[in-house]
């Protein structure tokens, strides 16, 4: 793939791109690693795994080599979210740091959102419009499986009704 037109300043963009998901991926391997939680350790090992193919993706394009667009899509991660919570119904105890780190990676996930937005915007490079929108859906899905798994460790019984669509009965 030829970059015709590319700037320094989309060069720029895209090593920044490199580094968030770096960042990312350091933070959600720490989190794997540290929490005693088996449902945060699973949910963010399979960020972090995530992370590595969108820092490939992106090495691959600053090298201009052919890329494949290799990440998950939004079903994906309800389909891993939806599996994962299944196998820990049993009542299971999260710990502060559990919670800080879903709304650390939250964060995370909103900034890379937002920066690959505007860089989308910036370009006039179909190509790179097309990378862009691929990170944006990406970072979008993690977004929402954070964001569940972060409905989930803060109220489960809350989560559940929500899910499987509950009615309370009122009598």
């Amino acid at each position: 793939m030829q970059l015709k037109g590319v700037t320094m300043d989309i060069k720029q963009a895209l090593k920044t791109a490199l580094d968030f998901e770096e960042k990312g991926h350091k933070i959600y391997e720490e989190t794997a690693n540290n929490t005693k939680n088996p449902i945060v350790a699973k949910t963010f090992r399979y960020l972090a795994d995530q992370e590595l193919f969108h820092i490939e993706e992106i090495k691959e394009y600053l090298n201009k080599e052919k890329i494949e667009l290799k990440g998950d899509k939004l079903n994906d991660t309800k389909i891993f979210f939806s599996m994962t919570v299944k196998g820990f119904k049993q009542k299971t105890k999260f710990s502060n740091d559990d919670v800080k780190a879903h709304e650390t990676a939250l964060e995370l996930e909103q900034k890379a959102y937002d920066f690959y937005k505007e860089q989308h915007g910036k370009t006039n490079n179909k190509e790179l419009k097309t990378f862009f929108n691929f990170l944006m859906k990406q970072e979008n899905a993690h977004y929402e499986l954070i964001q569940k798994a972060y409905e989930y460790i803060k109220n489960p019984v809350a989560f559940y009704t929500e899910q499987e669509k509950w009615m309370a009965d009122g009598g």
